[in-house]
């Protein structure tokens, strides 16, 4: 199967997988098999829905990337959110229902831990078509599949708790799902202002951190709150709101300072508000665009290396099923990639004259062809963006994470030994 965008859909193509309606989570809008027609492309282009999964036999092994359960389940946020920033937009003391978001967070976490596969940022299915609705529902989303990722890292982030609780999600979901819930309580000029310029230091759109705290706070647990609070500081100490100290000064939290859940929706926000963006020419920017300038200059130093390399191996710059085409000219289409080399991904060469067999083109490896590599990608020329590492172990999650738990043993061990001598003594 195909990931093809809306826009370049043509009529005669049959959908892969189920679409959902996000304000009616139960019902499917069009079903796996239907074959689209102009009317029904332009219905989808109006609903917002960016991509769809196109049926294209050689590559059915793609499949294993998408669960129509998953998909429900990420539809039931997109419910929840509507509903709740509807309700607050009438009335501001609205109760928050924790225990109804967290169901819905744990039942989506389940889904993905019983598909591991599908643990990987496709795109969006479908929108409510409203952009902070969309926002906080693809916050919430990609803040879950990082934390499944991160295990071992939450583990260390968070000591003082047991590791089940450490690895628990459904907090960090729902803090995704609720991090902009203090903007509800800005004046329409603050948040069309933000709209249009996207000007993260007017202090007028800063307030909604701390005013999205106070609506939360004794009502989530504490790093949910916390995250709410502080997913909009940096891990190089620019970030924002600043916090009175003991001796009457003021300061901003930095490094490990900043709670773990924040540090995550901080490169979620980060990730989906640049992936809304749009060049001159009025296309979206391409996602291999987006990760290469959060790596790079000024956003890198305000991201937790960590939760970067979180981001990366499930938010791939170039994903499984989507068409591509190298340097050479020939169009492709992505099978899968490995997290320690992200823009050299594996491909298969798109013959347009093996659409109706399981006969697959020639695969390559990106990664063992020298001189070659992606040079357009959503239809925009993406050679300069790409990335590569210098190291192995640069953007390799899984390695970091041996390598932390390995420092971690060695340190208990060293302090397991040292309080052996000392009773010695």
């Amino acid at each position: 199967m195909l990931r093809v965008t809306t826009i370049s859909a043509k009529a005669g193509m049959k959908l892969a997988s189920p679409i959902f309606h996000p304000k009616a989570p139960s019902r499917v809008l069009l079903r796996t098999g239907f074959e689209l027609d102009s009317r029904t492309i332009v219905r989808l282009r109006e609903l917002r829905v960016r991509t769809v999964w196109i049926s294209y036999p050689p590559l059915d092994s793609l499949l294993k990337y998408t669960s129509p359960e998953v998909t429900r389940h990420r539809a039931s946020i997109a419910g929840q959110v509507y509903e709740l920033f509807d309700t607050l937009s009438r009335d501001t003391h609205a109760d928050l229902d924790y225990a109804s978001y967290a169901r819905t967070i744990s039942s989506l976490s389940e889904s993905l831990i019983c598909n591991p596969d599908t643990i990987v940022f496709l795109d969006d299915v479908a929108s409510i078509g409203e952009e902070e609705l969309d926002h906080a529902c693809a916050v919430s989303f990609v803040s879950i599949l990082m934390g499944l990722k991160m295990s071992t890292y939450l583990e260390h982030q968070r000591s003082r708790v047991s590791a089940a609780v450490a690895r628990d999600v459904t907090p960090l979901g729902v803090a995704g799902m609720l991090h902009d819930i203090g903007v509800t309580q800005l004046s329409d000029e603050v948040r069309e202002r933000f709209k249009k310029t996207h000007d993260v230091y007017d202090p007028e759109w800063q307030r909604h951190t701390l005013l999205g705290f106070q609506m939360v706070h004794g009502k989530v647990p504490p790093s949910a709150a916390a995250a709410i609070l502080n997913h909009h500081q940096a891990y190089d100490g620019s970030g924002f709101p600043a916090r009175n100290r003991a001796d009457g000064g003021i300061e901003v939290l930095s490094g490990n300072q900043i709670h773990i859940h924040a540090r995550t929706v901080a490169a979620a926000d980060m990730f989906d508000r640049l992936s809304r963006r749009f060049d001159a020419k009025g296309n979206p920017v391409p996602r291999v665009r987006v990760l290469s300038s959060m790596l790079r200059g000024a956003y890198a130093k305000k991201l937790d290396p960590m939760v970067m390399k979180a981001l990366l191996a499930v938010c791939p710059p170039y994903p499984p099923g989507s068409m591509v085409t190298l340097s050479d000219g020939t169009d492709c289409v992505v099978l899968g990639w490995e997290p320690s080399d992200p823009c050299r991904p594996r491909v298969v060469v798109l013959d347009p004259n093996l659409p109706e067999t399981n006969e697959r083109g020639e695969m390559i490896d990106l990664s063992e062809t020298l001189g070659l590599c992606i040079s357009v990608a959503d239809g925009q020329k993406v050679g300069r963006d790409n990335f590569y590492p210098l190291h192995k172990t640069d953007f390799c999650l899984e390695t970091a994470s041996k390598q932390l738990h390995n420092a971690a043993e060695i340190q208990r061990q060293r302090s397991t030994g040292e309080r052996i001598k000392r009773r010695s003594a």
